[in-house]
């Protein structure tokens, strides 16, 4: 039995070696980024739209988004790592020109809700 598990953990601690250790130079990652987000909606009934775009546009990190969450009564939901490719293709470029803090433009669904996201970092 032990026989089987040394060759298992030799493995498993060369997985583990720092890259430079192993002198390992080519590491595969997405060139397209993965967004931590801040998510804030709100019945399009329960607030007009230019004060929402005000408010919003006042936002300068996720925890600024998340207290106007709160005195708005939206729902706040955070996303975490969600991948570029994740997202509706009208809306990558918007995110990807998007500095860390900042709402997007408001977004509406049919008119019956308003929706900004907020991006906090990527990834």
């Amino acid at each position: 039995m032990l026989h089987r598990l040394i060759p298992a953990a030799a493995m498993l601690a060369a997985a583990l070696a720092p890259v430079a250790a192993t002198g390992q130079t080519d590491v595969r990652m997405s060139p397209l980024p993965n967004y931590n987000l801040v998510q804030l909606s709100v019945a399009a009934s329960a607030v007009p739209i230019e004060e929402f775009q005000a408010r919003t546009m006042e936002i300068n990190s996720c925890g600024d988004a998340v207290k106007l969450g709160k005195a708005l009564d939206a729902r706040v939901e955070r996303k975490n790592f969600v991948h570029e490719t994740e997202l509706p293709p009208q809306l990558r470029p918007v995110l990807r020109n998007l500095p860390n803090g900042m709402a997007t433009p408001v977004l509406s669904e049919d008119g019956t809700a308003l929706h900004v996201l907020v991006v906090c970092n990527r990834a």
